[in-house]
């Protein structure tokens, strides 16, 4: 199980143009703004349809939402998931895209939120 003390070493792994983001702060300490710093970036590279740099992100956050703990999966449900549902899509063919991106370990509470029109970034 993934430990929100582990977070930071797998985003640096993960995305190593993060490592300065993320240690602007102490990031171990801070799981809800190193999940934050993630989605971000993530949002930046699917807004500019950067759909390779995007999927090893979203792979990251399917894999913590996976295998986290309880507070790993909770910072992904309250920052990733709806920065992720607030992306505007303005097509049926970049719909399909970021559909077909996101893993199947997020998908499903993908669809909830998006269902449930919520798209604002919960406090923590």
């Amino acid at each position: 199980m993934i430990n929100q003390y582990e977070v930071p070493a797998l985003i640096e792994d993960t995305v190593p143009v993060l490592r300065k983001a993320l240690h602007q702060f102490p990031a171990v300490f801070h799981i809800y703004e190193t999940v934050s710093c993630l989605s971000n970036y993530t949002l930046q590279q699917l807004r500019e349809r950067h759909y390779s740099q995007a999927m090893p992100c979203l792979q990251l956050a399917g894999r913590l939402y996976e295998r986290g703990n309880a507070v790993v999966k909770s910072a992904i449900e309250a920052h990733f998931l709806p920065a992720l549902c607030a992306i505007p899509v303005t097509d049926a063919v970049n719909r399909i895209k970021l559909y077909s991106l996101i893993p199947a370990s997020l998908y499903n509470q993908f669809i909830q939120q998006q269902l449930s029109g919520h798209t604002q970034i919960n406090p923590q």
